[in-house]
């Protein structure tokens, strides 16, 4: 189309025309996972009955377990992430605790954080000062626990844990702090400890005689439902790790470590 003529500009004779160039295939649009509608680890999927009813049971069962604010981590930072979660749960119970930011680009990322930092201490920069890290990575339990002492908070690293070590925590509400193979849908996967990843377990639930987890983590900020064997079977074979700043062996800091964060 010829452009429009305004008065007083002398019109512009047309150009022959060129042939169309070919349309660009349109670009897939990559969706954050749903964390009620994914498959769990087994394979299985949860029906539209069991997504509704398994969001009523998560929701009951975030009201008497930890229900924590949301994160979205930037980089590979999915502990210092997970550790803010649980710094900005404890916020919201006295404002007295601290509850940092990450890191500074997280100033101007919306959903890096949901409450108003207290101090200018970020979690990465204490983190790589005491040499807990590289590039945001925390694959040492007890550097977690240290790096929460550092504002502040209480910190008990529990080692061969098993589903009831994670019940007892976040029926104490305090939520739990542990590592697992995550796969592409945010879900446990089994990978031997290559796709290493920190949760925060908020609560548990049973229905129909299964045990089921509520937890998040830094993908999303928002609640997952797994089942607990799923989970337990990948905090259970964390081996081995090829991320360039983790040990190769990875059985003596991460596996089957739960880490307790409290004022």
């Amino acid at each position: 189309m010829p452009p429009p003529v305004r008065p007083g500009v002398p019109a512009v004779p047309s150009q022959p025309s060129r042939p169309a160039e070919p349309s660009r295939p349109a670009q897939p649009v990559v969706a954050r996972p749903d964390p009620l509608a994914v498959s769990v680890a087994n394979g299985t999927s949860f029906t539209p009955v069991d997504r509704q009813k398994l969001s009523e049971r998560m929701a009951e069962a975030l009201r008497l377990g930890a229900d924590v604010p949301g994160r979205v981590q930037d980089g590979p930072t999915c502990g210092l992430y997970a550790l803010g979660m649980v710094m900005d749960f404890w916020d919201l119970k006295d404002e007295k605790n601290l509850n940092p930011l990450v890191q500074d680009s997280d100033t101007v990322r919306w959903d890096s954080h949901s409450r108003e930092p207290d101090t200018r201490r970020r979690l990465f920069d204490v983190a790589k000062q005491r040499g807990y890290t590289t590039q945001g990575e925390m694959f040492f339990a007890e550097n977690m626990g240290k790096l929460a002492r550092e504002y502040g908070y209480k910190a008990e690293v529990h080692h061969d844990i098993t589903l009831e070590d994670i019940k007892a925590c976040v029926d104490r509400k305090h939520p739990a702090l542990v590592a697992f193979d995550v796969d592409h849908s945010g879900n446990p996967g089994l990978y031997g400890g290559k796709r290493a990843h920190w949760a925060v377990i908020e609560s548990h639930f049973q229905k129909d005689g299964v045990d089921y987890l509520v937890a998040t983590h830094g993908w999303t900020g928002k609640e997952y439902v797994w089942k607990a064997a799923d989970f337990m079977a990948s905090v259970n074979q964390l081996d081995k790790s090829d991320f360039p700043a983790a040990p190769r062996d990875i059985t003596g800091c991460l596996r089957r470590k739960l880490v307790e964060v409290f004022p």
